[in-house]
């Protein structure tokens, strides 16, 4: 596996019904990407086209991982995990950070599986009118 990240000003890749739901609208996707303080990349694997991620930095040394998905037609290979592991070795190093955070839906629990898989814990969960999340936080 060779995972490669290009920046990105939108989204491009295919997503399910399920991932549209769990990710921010397309236009928050798009303005995000003009913000200062976010990055948004294309996730490469050999070549291909396979996924998406943006981040946003909060504070000198912590970042919220915004958006994270895998195209509808590489799920189920590993590549959702191989491309977050490389992801948090790129946002320590180039931009100095020791905090991640994220949030997924309850409920989802393939989000839920990957990020603890690659280190990250559970905090608390928000649970307000129209939201149901979970906070998760990984020292790196």
């Amino acid at each position: 596996m060779n995972i490669m990240f290009e920046k990105s000003a939108k989204l491009k890749i295919n997503l399910t019904n399920d991932q549209r739901r769990q990710l921010s609208s397309i236009e928050k996707i798009k303005n995000g990407c003009m913000q200062d303080n976010v990055i948004a990349y294309d996730i490469y694997n050999e070549g291909e086209l396979v996924g998406f991620v943006m981040a946003r930095q909060y504070s000198r040394e912590g970042w919220f991982l915004w958006n994270y998905a895998i195209d509808k037609n590489y799920q189920g290979q590993g590549i959702g995990y191989r491309a977050l592991v490389e992801l948090l070795k790129l946002i320590k190093e180039k931009f100095k950070a020791s905090l991640i955070s994220t949030t997924y839906i309850y409920g989802n629990e393939a989000a839920r599986k990957l990020y603890e898989k690659v280190g990250f814990v559970e905090t608390d969960v928000v649970e307000e009118l129209g939201c149901h999340e979970v906070n998760m936080l990984l020292k790196l």
